[in-house]
C-alpha cells in the first residue's frame, strides 16, 4: 500500500455545496477530475489526471477498507463510505464517498466517485473505527448482504412460493382424501365387524324366538283345548318352521363365528351356541316330536318347563354377546370420532399455520421487495423532478437490491454528467469571453485598415491623375518638337511668342529644372535661341520626351492596378469585418447555449 507523506494533521474543511467527482479506469488511473476535487486535493489538474487514484490516500485509512470497498465493487455494486484523503500539502480532508462501478456492455470499463462533507458524527464514528481497524483488521466487515439472504430474490421467491403453495395444496388434499379413506374405512369396519354381527346375532336371536311362537302356536291345534280353532294351515306348518329357522340359524352363524377374531367375543358366542344348542337339542326338538306325536299336553309341559327357561338362558347370553358388540362399536365410533376430530383439528391447524405461513412470507415478501421498490420509484420521481442530492439506499437484496443500486448508479451518474456540463459551460464562458476580446480587437484593426487603405488608395489615385496628366503634357510637348523641326527659318523668326510656351512643371522637375529657373525671353531672342539650339537637342529632346511618356502611361497602369488590388483588399478587409460580426453572433448563440446549459445544470440539484 502506497504511504503518502508528509502529513500535517491539520484538516481542510469546505462548504457542503461542493462536490468531489473524480472517474478512473479499472487499473486506478484517474480519467476526469471535476473543479472542486481540484481545489480540495491541492494538485492540479495536469497532476490529477493519468495519475493513480491513491495519491490522494491518507496514511490513516486502514488497507481492509480499501478491500472491502474493492470486493463490493467488483461485484458490480455500488460502495459507500466515510473516508480520510490527504491533500498536496499534507492536510487531510474528510468525504462521504459513493463509489459505482461504470459499466459498458455490461463490463465495467471503470469506476467512478462522487463525495460530499462528511457530517462530524459519522467522521467520529469513522476515526475510531479506523484506529480500532489498524490492530483488528477484521472489525471492517463488508456490508454488503452475504449468506443466504443472497439468495432471497424475485426470481427464487416466486418458484419457491408456487411450490409452498402447492404443497400445501397437496398436503390438504392428502389429508382431506386420507382422512375420507380413514373414515370409510371406520365405517365399514363399524359396519362389518360391529354392525353386521349385531344383525347376525339379532337376527338368529329372532329366529329363536320365532322358534319358541311356533310351538305355543303348534299347541292351538289341539282339538280338545281349542275345539272351535280355525286354522288355514296344518300344525305341520310350524314344525317344518321350526326346521327351516334352525336350518337359517346354521348358516347365519357358520360365517359369523369364522370372522370372529376377538378372544373376548369368541367366549361369549361360544357360551351363546351352547346355551342355544341347548334350547334346540332339550327344548324344541322335544317338542317338536310331542307335536308330531299329537301329543299336545306333553307338548305344552315341554315349552313351559324347557324351552321357555331354556330360552331365557340363551336370550341373556345373547344380550351379554350384543352389548360386548354394542360397546365395541360404540367404541371403534368414538374411536372414529376422535380420529376425525383430530384430522380435523389437523387440518384446521394445517389451513390456519399456511395461512399464517402465507401472511408472514406475504408480509417479508413485500418488505424486501414492494418497500424496496416503492423507493426506488420515489428516488425516479426525486430524479425526475430534478432533485440528484436525496439519499438513496443502495442495500438489499435480489432483484429490488439490484433497482436500488442501478438507481444509485443512475443519480451518481447524473450528478457528475451535471458537474461535466458545468465544467464545460463554464469553460465555454470563458472562451467566449476571450473569442469576443480578441474578435472585437480583430474589427477594431480591421475598421483602421480599412481606412488606411482608403487613404491610400486616395492618394495613390491622386498619383494615378498626374502621371496620366504627365504622359499627355509629354504628349503635347512631342508635337510641339515635332512641329518645329518642319517650320523654315522665317516661319520660325515670324512665329509669334505664344509658340514657345513655357514646359510644364512636371516634365522640368524631370529634367532638374524648376519653372522659376528657367528666364523668359524676348519673342526674337527665342526665336534665335530656339533656332539655334534645335540642332542640338532636338533628337535628345524627342528621345527623353518618349520615354517620359511611355513611363508616365506604364506608372499610371501600374498605379491604376496597384489602386484595383487595394480595392479588392479593402473588399476583403469588409468581408473579414462581415465574418468577424458573424463569428460574433456565433459565439452569442454559444454562449446562450451554455446558459441554457447552466440552466439544466441549475434543475438538478
Amino acid at each position: 500500500m502506497k504511504i503518502n507523506l508528509p502529513i500535517t494533521g491539520q484538516e481542510k474543511r469546505y462548504s457542503d455545496d461542493m462536490t468531489l467527482v473524480s472517474k478512473t479506469d479499472t487499473k486506478g488511473i484517474i480519467t476526469f477530475a471535476n473543479r472542486d476535487f481540484v481545489e480540495i486535493s491541492g494538485y492540479s489538474e495536469e497532476e490529477l489526471v493519468g495519475t493513480n487514484h491513491n495519491i490522494i490516500r491518507h496514511p490513516d485509512m486502514p488497507p481492509a477498507a480499501f478491500e472491502v470497498m474493492w470486493k463490493t465493487l467488483k461485484r458490480g455494486l455500488p460502495w459507500q463510505g466515510i473516508v480520510k484523503n490527504r491533500c498536496k500539502s499534507g492536510d487531510h480532508y474528510w468525504v462521504d464517498a459513493k463509489v459505482v462501478p461504470i459499466k459498458k456492455s455490461g463490463e465495467i470499463i471503470g469506476y467512478m466517485s462522487v463525495r460530499k462533507a462528511a457530517a462530524r458524527a459519522d467522521i467520529e464514528a469513522a476515526e475510531a473505527a479506523y484506529k480500532l481497524a489498524a490492530t483488528a483488521p477484521e472489525t471492517i466487515k463488508e456490508t454488503a448482504v452475504a449468506g443466504w439472504k443472497k439468495y432471497l430474490s424475485i426470481k427464487n421467491g416466486i418458484p419457491l412460493w408456487i411450490l409452498f403453495v402447492t404443497l400445501m395444496m397437496i398436503a390438504g388434499g392428502i389429508l382431506g382424501i386420507g382422512g375420507l379413506n380413514l373414515s370409510n374405512s371406520a365405517i365399514q369396519s363399524l359396519y362389518y365387524e360391529e354392525m353386521d354381527p349385531v344383525q347376525v346375532i339379532g337376527r338368529i336371536n329372532f329366529l329363536m324366538a320365532d322358534n319358541r311362537a311356533q310351538v305355543a302356536l303348534a299347541l292351538h291345534h289341539d282339538p280338545v283345548t281349542h275345539p272351535t280353532a280355525q286354522h288355514d294351515h296344518p300344525m305341520t306348518f310350524h314344525t317344518q318352521t321350526l326346521v327351516k329357522n334352525k336350518e337359517e340359524i346354521d348358516r347365519l352363524w357358520e360365517p359369523y363365528v369364522k370372522r370372529i377374531a376377538n378372544e373376548t367375543e369368541k367366549g361369549l358366542a361360544e357360551q351363546y351356541w351352547q346355551a342355544r344348542n341347548r334350547y334346540v337339542q332339550e327344548g324344541l326338538l322335544k317338542a317338536r316330536q310331542a307335536l308330531e306325536a299329537g301329543d299336545y299336553p306333553q307338548a305344552e309341559q315341554i315349552l313351559l318347563n324347557n324351552v321357555n327357561p331354556l330360552y331365557d338362558q340363551a336370550n341373556a347370553s345373547v344380550s351379554v354377546l350384543l352389548k360386548h358388540l354394542s360397546d365395541r362399536g360404540l367404541a371403534k365410533f368414538t374411536q372414529v370420532t376422535a380420529r376425525n376430530q383430530t384430522i380435523a383439528a389437523v387440518a384446521i391447524a394445517g389451513i390456519v399455520s399456511g395461512c399464517l405461513i402465507l401472511i408472514v412470507c406475504g408480509i417479508f415478501f413485500f418488505r424486501v421487495t414492494v418497500m424496496p421498490l416503492h423507493k426506488a420509484v420515489l428516488a425516479l420521481e426525486d430524479i425526475a423532478e430534478g432533485n440528484l442530492s436525496g439519499a438513496v439506499d443502495s442495500g438489499g437484496y435480489g432483484e429490488p437490491g439490484r433497482v436500488m443500486a442501478a438507481v444509485t448508479v443512475m443519480q451518481m451518474h447524473l450528478k457528475v454528467m451535471m458537474h461535466e456540463i458545468q465544467q464545460s459551460s463554464d469553460s465555454i464562458h470563458s472562451q467566449c469571453h476571450s473569442l469576443n476580446q480578441l474578435m472585437m480587437n480583430l474589427a477594431e484593426q480591421s475598421e483602421e485598415q480599412h481606412d488606411r487603405v482608403y487613404q491610400t488608395l486616395d492618394a495613390i489615385v491622386e498619383s494615378s491623375s498626374g502621371l496620366k496628366a504627365m504622359a499627355a503634357s509629354a504628349a503635347a510637348l512631342m508635337q510641339s518638337v515635332e512641329g518645329a523641326e518642319v517650320g523654315t527659318a522665317e516661319g520660325a523668326a515670324e512665329a509669334p511668342a505664344s509658340a514657345l510656351e513655357p514646359m510644364p512643371a512636371e516634365l522640368l522637375a524631370l529634367f532638374g529644372e524648376s519653372p522659376e529657373a528657367t528666364p523668359a525671353l524676348e519673342p526674337k531672342a527665342a526665336s534665335a535661341a530656339a533656332a539655334a539650339a534645335r540642332p542640338a537637342v532636338s533628337g535628345g529632346l524627342e528621345r527623353q520626351t518618349q520615354e517620359v511618356a511611355s513611363a508616365a502611361s506604364v506608372q499610371a497602369m501600374a498605379v491604376e492596378e496597384t489602386a484595383r488590388q487595394l480595392r479588392q483588399i479593402a473588399g476583403l478587409i469588409v468581408n473579414n469585418r462581415e465574418a468577424v460580426q458573424g463569428a460574433w453572433a456565433a459565439s452569442q448563440h454559444l454562449e446562450q447555449t451554455a446558459r441554457e446549459l447552466e440552466n439544466l445544470v441549475k434543475y438538478f440539484e
